[in-house]
């Protein structure tokens, strides 16, 4: 995948993921997950560039495993920075409810779908 590729498709994810967040404006009780979401957000666009050169990296390598062992390796590191970054939150902003964390999972999910889009196209190559 050229760097063309990736931020065009990367601009998709954040338009797709702001345009999310400005919709969240729209729904009182999701409100308080409002900070959550555009930290969450620029979070996720700075992991994905880091994805991406590690990505690039490693898929010239010899050894094919270690493209394998980024993959995992990045899969855990995001998945426990997203915990402390939902358990940091909670503490410090004390959300009236649970809810605060629905829009952080939605764009989760926004860029994990994109991250896997594009590691799949840059280990092919």
């Amino acid at each position: 995948m050229d760097s063309r590729t990736f931020f065009s498709q990367l601009a998709w994810a954040m338009g797709l993921a702001t345009a999310g967040i400005l919709a969240l404006y729209a729904i009182p009780a999701l409100h308080a997950g409002i900070p959550l979401a555009w930290i969450a957000l620029c979070f996720f666009i700075g992991f994905s560039l880091a994805l991406y050169v590690a990505a690039k990296r490693t898929a010239k390598s010899s050894k094919k495993t270690h493209f394998i062992n980024l993959v995992l390796g990045m899969t855990i590191l995001k998945m426990l920075f997203s915990f402390v970054l939902i358990a940091a939150y909670s503490h410090w902003a004390h959300p009236a409810s649970n809810l605060f964390a629905l829009p952080f999972f939605g764009i989760y999910l926004i860029f994990t779908i994109f991250e896997t889009a594009f590691m799949i196209r840059v280990g092919k190559s």
